[in-house]
């Protein structure tokens, strides 16, 4: 597709036929000249593009969208099974004012259509079109969004076949004209500035989304000689789209936050097979209170005022979709989830819909110390549903002749990485039932480990981009998946304020946000968290997130001592950054981004592994603790926050964080010494050296499919907590989580004492004194929850909504 500029318009050429747009305010213009070369103008060819996504209009200053780079992200079949269509990823984009120089449209194009820019090279063009066309102003928003289209480079399209609709509704409609998904069509409102008729622009343009897109090719050899093909596709929805803090729950429209449809389809023996499902926001009105330190979630309505919301929202789903509905809920049942939890159930019951079917799973309860085993639970409970539901089978001749009735809706909070998880494992089971179908492998057989590999490192790649789109971060996925152990680049880099890169993400956000809004045409609504949080909130949400920790990594079987958060000491603001938790046997060192949100580094430590505990300053009179361990050190300083009795305390003086910190030591030498037998002490030294980067931040590997990146530390499996699964060595005493789609196997755990026994014959009276005053604490005692539905259990009984409560 061809520029060309003449003094009063701008042109486009494909193939033969233009469009013109006027210099003056971007609008068509009629024009029946048959060639270029009796225009009575000046014309100027600009260079070569591959099509137009569409206008936008800031501060009066007209800009056209224009793809400029592309390249092949996977193909989708043809109505026939021999003809296949490029689904594209878009490289780069350029907005072009209409009134520009010939010259700098020139500048903005080069180097051409097609050509995938190295970074510095492309660093390099973005400063010499700058300078170029330093006469033509370029508005902020500008800049955002092409910053949108350009950064994350997750915009994707097909000239021969939609890509915002999915294989069933493509082959349905085969032969008749079909629609775009308008919540999927994110250059739909582009489109429509141009105010030109659909069938003179059509030519020259085609819907984009966001998302992702990957495929890969198999050859099978167990059962039979053939190549499968599996492309997985994310469709993002316009309707409510935006950054994580700034996009909660639901509106007054019904659209949900963070709503993706994601389609995984098989091309083999000239058939397709495919499966959608889709993620989205908790149903309600609800939003955060701050940012720092997993605060809690607030409702912002009364259930009365969400109810009808509520069930449009539902209704058009099975609308879109067909019956019936599975939605899953993997929010926590206690603490500050629950009242979410609660509502989302109570809606369901409400609702009183027989096509509903509700799931509600504690994913961090059932997986509690990462036994991911557990999530077959939920997946068993699913399965007649699922075959009810079904998958989209598509013939040789490009016949339907199995039609996907239904979908299933899943939900955490904020629909990332647990929802990616298990996603992933519902997934897994339904290829493997239509590889079965196809017979890939026969019921008896074990399915190809090289599918199963590919699936999950498909999940794994999709949670990391989906992730990034809402929250500005990747999942927390396991390494293992790209093929063994993973250098941790650029989580906590030398002098970087991770306090500094909060707010800088949270500010980035708010512009981030506006340029969706323009490009999707939402409504600009003041949006998003509560003012921050005042010191109190914050103690409490310190408080909640240790606990939570817990919670989460430690089995029930073994029994916690304490657990702090502190400071990594290579950092250099007052952010707390990791959770440390002490039980009888290991050191759980999790360290977190700024929110409390995600993980980014979970290590277990052996106790019989810690060599040596240091307390010394840091520089400033500033006091930190050292522990050397067999795999590398750590190195920590205290907060402004202490935890006590399960109660956060603060710190008002320098002299009461040294103390604490030099508690926590003691604390753990405590521990090693019960576990031990030996007699070993906390060393004094003047000063402690505080390196550039944590030297134990040097390889992790997989927690699960995308909770985070683990290491277990240790000589022996005595020292692996009982969700061990089975692991591959990678140095001296390191144990890697291998499996993405942990199958974790029980282990003989380390004999607990209750606290009222003492080994007096090799332990010093002062250790037994210590550990006994802590082992008595009621800090982290796992009593057992009462029932966090029990008010509504009179009433899932009546309703017609099926409700299982895991």
């Amino acid at each position: 597709m061809l520029i060309y500029t003449t003094p009063n318009a701008l042109i486009l050429e494909e193939r033969g036929e233009r469009v013109h747009f006027g210099r003056k305010n971007g609008e068509i213009l009629e024009k029946t000249d048959d060639s270029l070369a009796v225009l009575d103008e000046e014309v100027h060819l600009c260079g070569e593009v591959e099509f137009l996504i569409g206008k936008i209009s800031f501060e009066e200053k007209v800009y056209l969208f224009f793809v400029v780079g592309s390249s092949v992200a996977a193909h989708y079949r043809g109505t026939s099974a021999a003809s296949k269509h490029e689904i594209r990823k878009i490289e780069r984009v350029i907005a072009i004012n209409t009134k520009s120089e010939s010259s700098t449209i020139k500048s903005q194009i080069l180097p051409g259509s097609g050509t995938k820019l190295k970074q510095g090279t492309e660093k390099l063009m973005k400063f010499f079109t700058e300078k170029v066309s330093n006469k033509d102003s370029r508005p902020p928003l500008l800049e955002d969004v092409l910053k949108l289209f350009n950064d994350s480079k997750d915009f994707y399209f097909c000239r021969d076949r939609d890509v915002t609709i999915s294989s069933q509704k493509f082959f349905t409609k085969r032969g008749i004209h079909q629609t775009s998904e308008e919540s999927f069509f994110w250059n739909k409102k582009m489109l429509t500035n141009l105010g030109g008729a659909e069938s003179v622009i059509a030519k020259f343009t085609c819907p984009i989304m966001q998302g992702f897109v990957a495929t890969s090719q198999l050859e099978i050899t167990d059962q039979i000689n053939a190549f499968l093909t599996i492309t997985i596709i994310s469709r993002r929805s316009t309707r409510r789209a935006g950054a994580r803090y700034l996009r909660r729950g639901i509106d007054e429209s019904s659209n949900v936050a963070n709503f993706v449809e994601t389609e995984l389809i098989l091309n083999i023996f000239e058939h397709e097979l495919s499966f959608v499902q889709c993620r989205g926001s908790i149903p309600v009105f609800w939003s955060q209170r701050g940012f720092k330190y997993r605060p809690p979630l607030i409702i912002n309505r009364s259930f009365e005022e969400t109810q009808e919301v509520f069930q449009e929202h539902f209704r058009r789903l099975k609308a879109h979709y067909d019956s019936p509905l599975i939605a899953v809920s993997l929010v926590d049942q206690r603490g500050r989830e629950l009242p979410l939890a609660h509502r989302f159930l109570e809606h369901c019951v409400k609702s009183n819909d027989p096509d509903v079917t509700f799931f509600s799973f504690d994913l961090h309860q059932h997986c509690r110390g990462l036994n991911f085993q557990k999530l077959q639970t939920l997946i068993t409970s699913m399965d007649d549903t699922l075959k009810t539901i079904g998958f989209c089978w598509v013939d040789k001749t490009g016949e339907v002749v199995q039609r996907q009735k239904g979908v299933v809706r899943t939900n955490c909070i904020d629909c990332l990485d647990r929802t990616n998880l298990v996603q992933g494992q519902i997934s897994l089971s339904i290829v493997l039932q239509q590889a079965q179908r196809l017979g890939i492998f026969g019921p008896l057989c074990e399915p190809p480990e090289i599918l199963v590999q590919k699936l999950q490192t498909m999940w794994a790649d999709n949670g990391d981009v989906i992730s990034t789109q809402y929250a500005g971060t990747a999942a927390l996925k396991g390494d293992v998946t790209r093929n063994g152990e993973r250098k941790l680049m650029g989580v906590m880099k030398d002098g970087y304020n991770s306090a500094s890169r909060y707010y800088l993400t949270h500010t980035r956000d708010a512009q981030r946000q506006k340029a969706i809004n323009i490009v999707t045409g939402q409504l600009e609504v003041e949006e998003g968290a509560e003012e921050e949080e005042n010191e109190k909130e914050e103690e409490e949400n310190i408080s909640r997130m240790v606990t939570e920790t817990i919670q989460f990594l430690v089995p029930t079987q073994q029994t916690v001592i304490a657990g702090w958060g502190l400071i990594n000491a290579c950092q250099s603001s007052d952010e707390i950054d990791t959770v440390v938790i002490l039980t009888r046997s290991n050191i759980y060192i999790v360290t977190y981004e700024i929110d409390g949100e995600k993980m980014t580094d979970v290590q277990i430590v052996a106790l019989e592994d810690v060599n040596t505990i240091q307390v010394g300053s840091s520089g400033n009179n500033r006091q930190c603790a050292r522990i050397e361990t067999l795999e590398g050190v750590f190195i920590w300083r205290p907060s402004t926050v202490r935890l006590f009795n399960n109660a956060a305390l603060r710190l008002k003086s320098l002299e009461e964080a040294n103390e604490y910190i030099a508690s926590v030591a003691e604390q753990i030498q405590v521990g090693k010494n019960m576990l031990t037998g030996a007699e070993g002490a906390v060393m004094q030294v003047a000063r402690i050296s505080i390196p550039q980067m944590s030297v134990h931040r040097k390889s992790m590997a997989a927690m699960g499919a995308l909770f985070g990146k683990i290491k277990r530390v240790g000589k022996s499996p005595a020292t692996l907590s009982k969700s061990a699964s089975s692991s591959s060595t990678s140095g001296p005493g390191a144990v890697l989580v291998s499996e993405p789609f942990p199958n974790p196997k029980p282990r003989d755990l380390l004999t607990e004492t209750d606290g009222n026994e003492s080994d007096a014959s090799e332990k010093s009276e002062k250790e037994d004194h210590l550990m006994s005053k802590i082992l008595k604490m009621s800090q982290f005692k796992s009593d057992t929850p009462p029932e966090p539905f029990a008010s509504l259990l009179p009433s899932i009984a009546e309703c017609q909504t099926k409700i299982s409560l895991l």
